[in-house]
């Protein structure tokens, strides 16, 4: 992994289904003396999670989630994984999460002052892609990273370096993490409540190969339901939940409390199950 913004990146695997999310995990989970991110912990049989079972589990569905710039058939086929869980036995509610409104413009503050600083290594001596021709070190400096970086990689070094200029940094930067305190705030507050926070994990279905890049704020708007779980610290998986008009995929999404891993793998196990796919056997 290449650091972007280093208080909101994560790590996790992509997998075929949620038992082969399980054993990745269980494999990459373990402690590292050296990384002063990594945690050491006892709890880490994330398998043993992998059991058709959520009677008793309370489940919150955030009511902000669902409001303007959701696809239709995306909220049908979201809240109708919801009815799935809560005929297994699940508690299921509504209940408001406040500050959802405010996630992508502190989390793009915030993870573009960091990918600046981050990202400022990538010049051509020590790091990644040098250009050919060049005359002096400036020239160098200026024409790797004009050429080895894509456009969305400068607009964001750009914004993050503007935020983090003199006279913006307080007025930008220290507001964001002002805000991220706050909804790491909102979200203790919902897992009082609840085990499992159930969402969509986009409001639209998958675009265009190489046209998300051409809309960048539309693009930045489609994170609008992921990234308060990196501004949070929580953990997160997505599951696919059935498909839109044109056959592409819709995606749910279930967060839980800090270290609580093993119960968003739970609800995402017993709700695979009811899916006709086949899944990879237990190990």
């Amino acid at each position: 992994m290449i650091a972007y913004g280093s208080s909101l990146d994560q790590i996790g695997p992509v997998a075929k289904d949620v038992t082969d999310c399980a054993m990745i995990l269980e494999a990459i989970a373990s402690h590292d003396p050296k990384d002063s991110t990594s945690v050491q912990r006892d709890d880490l049989r994330f398998t043993d999670a992998l059991v058709d079972d959520v009677k008793g589990m309370r489940i919150g569905i955030p009511k902000d989630y669902f409001g303007e710039g959701l696809d239709p058939e995306v909220k049908a086929a979201v809240l109708q994984a919801a009815k799935e869980l809560e005929k297994k036995g699940a508690i299921v509610e509504e209940f408001d999460l406040s500050l959802v409104e405010y996630a992508i413009p502190a989390y793009y503050v915030i993870a573009c002052a960091e990918a600046s600083s981050n990202l400022a290594r990538f010049d051509g001596v020590k790091y990644g892609y040098r250009t050919d021709a060049y005359e002096g070190l400036h020239q160098m400096y200026k024409k790797s990273r004009s050429e080895g970086f894509g456009a969305e990689v400068k607009r964001r070094i750009m914004l993050g370096s503007f935020v983090l200029s003199s006279g913006y940094y307080d007025a930008y930067y220290l507001k964001a993490l002002r805000t991220k305190a706050l909804i790491k705030k909102a979200f203790d507050e919902a897992f009082a409540k609840y085990d499992v926070i159930l969402g969509p994990a986009a409001p639209t279905t998958a675009p265009e190969l190489g046209k998300s890049l051409s809309d960048p704020l539309k693009m930045y708007l489609g994170d609008i339901y992921t990234i308060s779980v990196n501004l949070a610290g929580l953990p997160g998986i997505s599951v696919p939940c059935g498909k839109d008009s044109k056959g592409l995929p819709i995606g749910l999404q279930l967060i839980g409390d800090c270290f609580q891993e093993n119960k968003i793998i739970r609800a995402a196990y017993a709700y695979e199950q009811t899916r006709s796919y086949e899944h990879s056997p237990m190990a």
